[in-house]
């Protein structure tokens, strides 16, 4: 046999083998993966010809008519609380949970201006002194999905069934990655190499059961330093089938950081110094505070979008209990405490604690660049909160004590200090 000839034959055996090989492995892992009468179709062999590359046309494509939110956004809400985020609904296809996810242009304010006059952020920046003119409003033409930046966060259970319905309203291709996710090969969304990428104006759908417990996250699969830069990302909540015990607030906070020059309303996608950091698209003071009653046991869970930074999340007052990665949740022996969490790019970190200290806890990035706005080119003079800085307000069961610059709060009687029992 010719060298050549042999070369060849060897080639296409090995091919075979590793074909094969990725076959078993598929039906090894998870057999009730297996899904007949799917309603997408399976990956073409030659992706060359089903791309049909778009060019990049800028922020929207004027052909492109933009929709409105699904009716079932902002309804049907589970447990977790996603501030500045409206939740996602789903519909019911048997026992498949169906979810609509419309990937679009959105123009929204990361910064709103000023706060409400009277309210309790108005009341901390008079407190403060702070600089005149830094509280100017920012707006941002982004991507996000179903007019929100982030996405709106889903919430399901182990051993559900899921359909998640995508329509792209960009100007370029997409696909949705399920970070974190254990699921067929076909449905893990990475454009052009598990799945052809999804045209402008086309829709692709989704399915597969959910085996995990845990806080996960959806993003952009196409194109990522750009689309991801540009906003397209959620967080996506697996409840457990049934839960060891109860919590009272959950509460969800995707990180994201960008790069917005003055005067521009376009994200600067290919710079690595961001000077805008946002907890669910929002920079303080716009960030909603979190709220919760003196004794709640509280659960926040954090997941990490950036392009370049790890954030060290700080609460003030409390000891928390790290609980949870983007791998699901950590055996009690295996927790750790602390008050201060650094989440990297691409991970996801879950914290608990009892809210047995009442008062406004102020609660932040512990990196200080991240906790102001624009990083204008000025003198520094009392700088707001901004950034990655939001409030959380515990309020007391009893009695009631009075803040510089607020109105009185109640407050427990005979305060106590987590080693009189005040924590768990």
């Amino acid at each position: 046999m010719k060298r050549r000839d042999f070369l060849k034959k060897t080639a296409l055996t090995l091919g075979a083998i590793a074909v094969a090989g990725k076959e078993v492995m598929a039906q090894d892992i998870h057999k009730e993966h297996k899904m007949p009468g799917m309603v997408h179709e399976p990956p073409a062999k030659d992706m060359k010809h089903e791309m049909k590359m778009h060019e990049p046309i800028g922020w929207a494509d004027p052909k492109i008519k933009v929709s409105p939110p699904p009716p079932l956004m902002g309804k049907q809400m589970g447990r977790v609380i996603t501030p500045n985020v409206l939740p996602l609904g789903y519909e019911r296809d048997g026992k498949v949970k169906v979810f609509t996810l419309i990937v679009q242009p959105v123009e929204y304010y990361i910064l709103d201006g000023e706060p409400p006059e009277d309210s309790l952020w108005d009341k901390v920046h008079k407190a403060k002194g702070l600089m005149a003119g830094m509280m100017l409003p920012k707006k941002v033409k982004a991507w996000g999905f179903n007019g929100s930046v982030p996405g709106p966060t889903i919430e399901a259970y182990e051993g559900d069934r899921v359909r998640i319905i995508v329509k792209n309203e960009l100007p370029e291709p997409t696909s949705i990655h399920w970070h974190g996710f254990e699921v067929p090969n076909d449905q893990d969304g990475s454009g052009g190499i598990t799945q052809p990428p999804i045209q402008p104006g086309e829709t692709f759908i989704y399915e597969f059961t959910l085996y995990q417990t845990g806080t996960l996250m959806y993003h952009a699969g196409f194109n990522e330093k750009k689309q991801v830069g540009m906003g397209l990302g959620g967080l996506f909540v697996i409840h457990p089938k049934k839960a060891k015990y109860k919590i009272a607030k959950d509460f969800a906070m995707l990180i994201q950081e960008w790069h917005i020059l003055p005067g521009n309303e376009n994200p600067d996608v290919t710079s690595t110094d961001p000077n805008w950091f946002t907890f669910n698209g929002k920079a303080a003071p716009s960030t909603e505070m979190l709220t919760v009653n003196e004794g709640d046991h509280v659960r926040i869970r954090f997941g990490n979008l950036s392009n370049q930074n790890a954030h060290p999340i700080h609460l003030h007052g409390y000891t928390w209990k790290v609980v949870g990665t983007e791998g699901g949740p950590i055996p009690e022996s295996a927790q750790w405490p602390g008050n201060t969490i650094d989440v990297a790019p691409g991970t996801v970190r879950d914290v608990e604690f009892i809210a047995w200290n009442p008062g406004l806890w102020a609660f932040h990035c512990h990196k200080l660049h991240h906790i102001v706005n624009a990083h204008a080119d000025m003198p520094m003079g009392v700088m707001p909160m901004g950034g990655m800085t939001t409030i959380l307000n515990v309020i007391p069961k009893e009695g009631e004590f009075t803040f510089l610059g607020f109105p009185p709060v109640k407050k427990i009687k005979g305060w106590k200090h987590p080693g009189q029992g005040g924590r768990r």
